[in-house]
């Protein structure tokens, strides 16, 4: 009716306090969230500043070689607190990263190709006496392939799923180094961090999987913190 007054819902909350992001999860999907927060949010770290954060996506392009369309911050940066149950009511900080998504399906092969050189070196056998032997491989190489294959079958690439020596990841994160010192040089208020961390997603249907799924394990991860007060209570009733 003209004249009545739009009702908004808790999914156009800009920056939703712990207790709303608990009411948020059960009403709404993971994918619809996700979806907000990434094509309708100027991230928590640039609310007062939408204008660098023009810039810092196009620091972040230029040294990925990617549009600044494609680059995206989630994490705290981007919700203004952790977005972990049992830390919800963690705010924010200057002490906090700026975790940086970028899609891109050249990137992401580019990386997983270079992250696939490091396999064939970790896994190459070697001749012993006439016969091939296979490599007993340390239980962090082995963690690493796995969290290196779990996170591509989803279509992501995380440079923090290798071993610190790993090549292809200690570039990655130099050119995150140098981003840094770029924002540092924004003059960016104090309310925002000048170290940069990142990931790459293959698709933007693949980013969104990525944080549905971050954001489906914190309504979990709420209705075990609530089973447990509750159960909590029925003991002290007892």
């Amino acid at each position: 009716m003209p004249g009545e007054e739009k009702k908004s819902t808790l999914l156009a909350k800009t920056y939703p306090t712990a207790d709303e992001w608990k009411k948020i999860v059960e009403q709404f999907s993971p994918e619809a969230i996700a979806h907000k927060l990434l094509l309708s949010h100027i991230p928590f770290v640039f609310q007062h500043e939408p204008a660098k954060f023009a810039m810092f996506r196009r620091i972040i392009a230029d040294a990925f070689h990617v549009s600044p369309t494609d680059v995206f911050i989630v994490g705290s940066a981007m919700a203004g607190r952790s977005l972990k149950g049992d830390d919800i009511d963690k705010q924010y900080s200057t002490e906090s990263d700026i975790d940086t998504l970028i899609i891109s399906e050249h990137l992401f092969t580019t990386l997983l190709t270079e992250s696939l050189e490091w396999i064939r070196d970790e896994t190459e056998g070697k001749k012993v006496e006439g016969k091939y032997q296979q490599p007993q491989l340390p239980d962090e190489v082995i963690s690493s392939l796995h969290r290196l294959s779990d996170n591509a079958c989803n279509g992501i690439w995380r440079p923090d799923s290798l071993p610190k020596r790993t090549p292809v990841r200690e570039a990655f994160f130099k050119r995150f180094e140098r981003v840094s010192l770029h924002t540092l040089g924004l003059q960016l208020s104090e309310d925002t961090v000048a170290h940069v961390n990142g990931r790459v997603a293959r698709s933007f249907e693949n980013a969104v999987a990525d944080l549905a799924s971050s954001i489906y394990r914190l309504k979990l991860e709420f209705r075990g913190i609530a089973k447990k007060a509750k159960e909590a209570e029925v003991k002290t009733a007892k």
